[in-house]
């Protein structure tokens, strides 16, 4: 098996290498350590969040309830169930918005801090609970398994991720990309990101990275944004989704690779605010993001206090 990485993949991978180095000479205030309000407890945590991603392709929304528990420092586990809203794009007139639950997920994950790098890796299990037809579930049992490895240099925060499944669009990691695309996978796939975080404050993160993604072997690709049984209009720049719904192929069928950028702002220690942009080279498309996180399990023990 031989993976082949694109000639612009290559220079977006460059820019964020020369990009990390030059945060890291310049980095020297000390950096507040604050994770994401929806790890700030130890024990049980209820985080709610709200979020949605809109291109040319459409709209797709979601509403996800997460339930989880800190062991301790280390170790954690997290349930997870969506709700999927999706628009889409106006000029698609076989297109058809759809409404459903998500796959429900449950994760388990680990925090290893040492002096020369931080690990976190979190292996996740998605159950077929939403509607194929809806484009909500890929149609089986999916399962990725996400290592991240990062180090702090005062504000900044460089880091690598490697993500290795059988679908995208798996797992509620808090650094995931903030994208929700408008279609699913199933085939064996790897994701791979390098860039940094720039801790401006202990509220407010700005990240960047470059990505790809790498399939091997037999993929499906399901649309969200097609009915089944139509065609729809568009197709531009590899984009078959906006015209098929339900697609099976070899690995250039999902094959992606470009580059993200986001702010994540937290003014008080039980809401998150984020807004992020991605820039897909293969497919030629420009997406703006959003989410509200709100940590129930904060909101409620503050009013105690």
């Amino acid at each position: 098996m031989r993976w082949k990485i694109t000639a612009k993949s290559s220079r977006a991978l460059a820019c964020a290498g020369l990009l990390i180095a030059a945060l890291s000479g310049g980095a020297s205030a000390a950096r507040a350590q604050a994770l994401a309000s929806g790890r700030a407890n130890r024990g049980m945590n209820l985080y709610e969040s709200l979020a949605g991603s809109s291109s040319s392709s459409g709209s797709v929304f979601s509403m996800s309830n997460t339930l989880g528990y800190d062991f301790n420092a280390l170790i954690g586990a997290d349930l997870t169930v969506p709700v999927y809203f999706v628009l889409p794009p106006a000029n698609n007139g076989f297109a058809g918005s759809a409404t459903g639950l998500g796959n429900l997920s449950i994760d388990a994950r680990l925090n290893l801090e040492s002096p020369v790098v931080d690990y976190q890796p979190t292996a996740t299990v998605a159950f077929p609970t939403g509607s194929t037809t809806k484009g909500f579930n890929a149609g089986s049992v999916t399962y990725d398994f996400d290592n991240r490895f990062e180090h702090d240099f005062g504000v900044l925060t460089p880091f690598f991720d490697v993500d290795v499944g059988n679908s995208l669009n798996n797992g509620n990691l808090r650094f995931r990309r903030k994208i929700q695309r408008p279609y699913v996978t199933l085939g064996k796939v790897a994701e791979f990101m390098a860039g940094p975080e720039v801790h401006l404050t202990h509220r407010l993160t700005l990240s960047a990275d470059a990505y790809e993604v790498m399939p091997w072997g037999p993929q499906t690709l399901i649309s969200r944004i097609v009915l089944p049984g139509a065609v729809g209009k568009g197709g531009k720049h590899n984009r078959t989704y906006e015209i098929i719904q339900r697609q099976v192929g070899g690995a250039k069928l999902v094959r992606d690779d470009g580059f993200d950028a986001s702010v994540v702002f937290s003014p008080n220690h039980f809401i998150d605010l984020t807004l992020a942009f991605n820039r897909s080279i293969h497919y030629s498309l420009n997406t703006i993001s959003f989410s509200v996180g709100f940590n129930i399990s904060q909101l409620l023990s503050s009013r105690r206090d």
